[in-house]
């Protein structure tokens, strides 16, 4: 909405936010979905057996049933008030994530692919909601910025296995801290690349109606660096979330990307 020049549109923020309320639905019963599933492991680890199905405070039976009314909810607001193409990437990211806490998140590197493409998902079913283009460039780039998050997370989760013998998640003894580091340069380069090939290209220009797209790609590489650093400080690194929350560097550095981005657009 923000790069289409939406934000002028009620219908188009009215048809965002109920995206944003069926998808929070659709992904609260994959949540609920997955606590069912790794109940007994839940209980065992040192964080998640906070959790209310993990503690005992919810029982099974009841997170079933919440499972399924909130899917429900999910779908309807979707089916009823945006439209089927809508509809069918949630059962998508719906179906995707059921086999994800069954079977693919056991698999090393498998498993990073499936959560990186969700994230992908996420942004196809915003822009269909809201009747907003949606490029290749676009779907690439969120693509990769998940991998290079998500192997965020799993270099701490393996530095805190290999310093506590701590088992985060199933599949994480199998992974190997050179090889997530190696892929986390890799990724972080070829991020860097192909936002400047893309704020250079006709696309941008004609999109955005300027010449000078390229200019954000100084912040593209600044934010980068900052992340990169803070996961090697192991600044609260386990959740990319909280990084973002707690570091104002980090901070001013989006929100200076968002507002160059938004004087191309918008002036």
């Amino acid at each position: 909405m923000f790069f289409n020049k939406q934000f002028y549109s009620t219908e188009a923020i009215i048809l965002g936010l109920l995206a944003f309320i069926s998808f929070s639905f659709i992904s609260s019963s994959i949540y609920c979905f997955n606590d069912i599933v790794d109940v007994e492991f839940d209980k065992k680890h040192f964080d998640k057996k906070k959790r209310p199905l993990a503690r005992g405070a919810v029982t099974v039976v009841y997170a079933k049933k919440i499972l399924i009314a909130f899917f429900l909810i999910g779908i309807a607001v979707g089916y009823f008030l945006i439209g089927f193409e809508y509809v069918s990437v949630l059962l998508v990211y719906f179906i995707l994530n059921i086999f994800y806490s069954l079977v693919l998140k056991k698999f090393v590197f498998l498993d990073i692919l499936i959560i990186s493409l969700g994230f992908v998902l996420r942004v196809l079913a915003g822009g269909i909601a809201t009747e907003t283009p949606i490029t290749n460039w676009i779907l690439l780039m969120v693509f990769l910025l998940a991998i290079f998050l998500t192997l965020g997370k799993r270099r701490d989760e393996i530095l805190l296995f290999i310093e506590t013998n701590a088992l985060v998640r199933e599949n994480i003894e199998f992974y190997n801290i050179k090889s997530i580091d190696l892929i986390l340069k890799i990724n972080a380069v070829i991020i860097v690349i192909l936002y400047i090939i893309y704020s250079f290209s006709i696309n941008a220009i004609i999109n955005y109606e300027s010449n000078y797209v390229f200019i954000t790609s100084i912040f593209v590489i600044l934010g980068m660096i900052r992340y990169f650093v803070l996961i090697l400080k192991r600044s609260n690194s386990a959740n990319p979330t909280k990084i973002l929350w707690n570091d104002n560097l980090l901070q001013l550095i989006i929100i200076a990307w968002i507002l160059c981005f938004g004087f191309f657009i918008y002036f």
